[in-house]
């Protein structure tokens, strides 16, 4: 008991500490432990506002973005390096970022008669904190560079899983009930079980297609542990979506890898009434009442897609604006599918610019699959490409693409994956660094501890 009080103190000040003294080294150019508390941090809303308390808590995350984008800015100068790395994502990234507030002035003139940015509409703090996926996006990208630093991300990730993994088990204990499961809400705080499971099923896919390579006995048993942990949350969500996901990421997975697993799959899809347990059964059964009906929840879903495609036809182009649907007072308060509220809210031209997103992820993870520099690299580049497919499949009941906490890992696996790809096109290192190494071996000031951290940095 006393021990559990001296970290519920402890520890959030001591997370506050390391985030303070990660800003100031990033602010010098050393961007890397801001960018592992920024990784490992962001699903875990729990623990973040623990945090608030202190000075300039509320804004713990945007601090240490602010202080990696300046030490970006900072290490890119004084090393000469290419302040943009190369990839497919850089073009329409910016051109989503820019249409999204483009639809948020829109749907500022929708609802207020101008177009106006006013900083305490709900609309803009959603606008700010998608954003700030991209912005991740783009610091790990560019301030990541040797393989150490690239696996180092992936294997914080998966620490916090298995973090998350603790505080959702408990909960699952806590509201067993199909009634009381949408208490359920892990580390996101404010966000349900659906978005939960969603969260588990599309990086679960990764650590699976990461099992197939890896070699390291211990490492194997630990990534086979999160990996249980993780199906046993997604079965006891009890969310249909995410059960779909799975299995559609499982049956793609092992037909890459080993077809031979496709059997027990498939026996597991054909008789999922005798291996669920008996509350996934019946929330599965539950779509449908006894008289072969729509149950209310998925009629007033039918309902509600409706109404927005009646928007949708009187603003076919823009759309009626960012964020503009939930603030119309309407049953159900979101469309709970992103599709019909992409093309409601930000028209057909939002709806492309989405799935030129998706397409590059997909392409992205894919040419990494093929070209990876050795089966690691491979491995996550087809986890990633299964993701992705995971991600348009979970999105056709609900929005599980605009929140933060659960879609943070969505943008960093991107960035390491085009990252891994920069380097696979060109695997010799860049010439500038080669050039600097020289220049410390002649000059006589550099001594050999001072080479060998440089050779080390840059992993050569």
């Amino acid at each position: 008991m006393h021990v559990g009080i001296f970290l519920k103190n402890f520890l959030p000040f001591s997370i506050y500490a390391s985030g303070v003294l990660s800003a100031l080294l990033a602010l010098g150019g050393n961007t890397r432990w801001a960018l592992l508390m920024i990784t490992v941090l962001m699903p875990l809303r729990n623990i973040v506002e623990k945090v608030q308390d202190y000075p300039g808590g509320c804004q713990f995350i945007d601090i240490l973005i602010a202080s990696s984008i300046i030490g970006w800015a900072v290490s890119s100068s004084s090393r000469h390096r290419k302040f943009f790395e190369k990839s497919s994502l850089n073009i329409i990234v910016v051109i989503l970022v820019v249409y999204l507030f483009f639809s948020l002035l829109l749907g500022s003139n929708y609802l207020y008669g101008g177009f106006i940015v006013n900083i305490h509409d709900s609309r803009v703090q959603d606008w700010k904190n998608f954003c700030l996926l991209p912005v991740i996006f783009y610091l790990i990208l560019n301030n990541t560079f040797t393989k150490k630093e690239i696996w180092t991300l992936v294997a914080v990730m998966t620490l916090a899983m298995l973090i998350m993994d603790y505080y959702t088990i408990n909960q699952i204990r806590w509201y067993s009930s199909l009634q009381s499961r949408e208490k359920i809400t892990a580390t996101f705080q404010f966000l349900g079980p659906n978005e939960v499971a969603a969260f588990f099923n599309e990086y679960t896919i990764i650590l699976m297609s990461l099992f197939f390579v890896i070699k390291d006995f211990w490492k194997r048993i630990l990534l086979v542990a999160v990996i249980l942990l993780n199906l046993y949350c997604i079965t006891f969500t009890y969310s249909r979506g995410a059960y779909g996901g799975m299995a559609i990421g499982m049956a793609l997975l092992f037909a890459f890898k080993n077809k031979k697993l496709l059997i027990p799959l498939i026996l597991i899809v054909v008789f999922w009434q005798a291996i669920l347990p008996q509350k996934a059964i019946e929330r599965i059964k539950g779509t449908k009442n006894e008289y072969g009906q729509l149950d209310e929840s998925s009629q007033r879903r039918i309902n509600i897609w409706q109404q927005a495609l009646d928007l949708f036809k009187k603003n076919p182009v823009f759309g009626i604006g960012y964020g503009v649907f939930r603030t119309l007072g309407l049953d159900l308060g979101d469309t709970h599918n992103i599709y019909v509220k992409t093309l409601t809210e930000q028209g057909l031209i939002g709806f492309l610019i989405f799935f030129t997103v998706l397409f590059c992820f997909m392409k992205e993870g894919f040419f990494l699959y093929q070209k990876g520099e050795d089966e690691l690299d491979k491995a996550l580049g087809l986890g990633f490409f299964i993701c992705i497919f995971i991600l348009i499949f979970n999105n056709f009941f609900g929005d599980r693409w605009s929140y933060m906490e659960p879609n943070a890992f969505l943008w960093v696996f991107a960035a390491l994956v085009c990252r891994l790809n920069a380097s696979a096109k060109t695997p010799d290192k860049p010439a500038e660094i080669k050039q600097e190494i020289k220049e410390d071996i002649k000059s006589p000031a550099a001594g050999a501890v001072k080479l060998k951290k440089k050779l080390r940095y840059y992993d050569m």
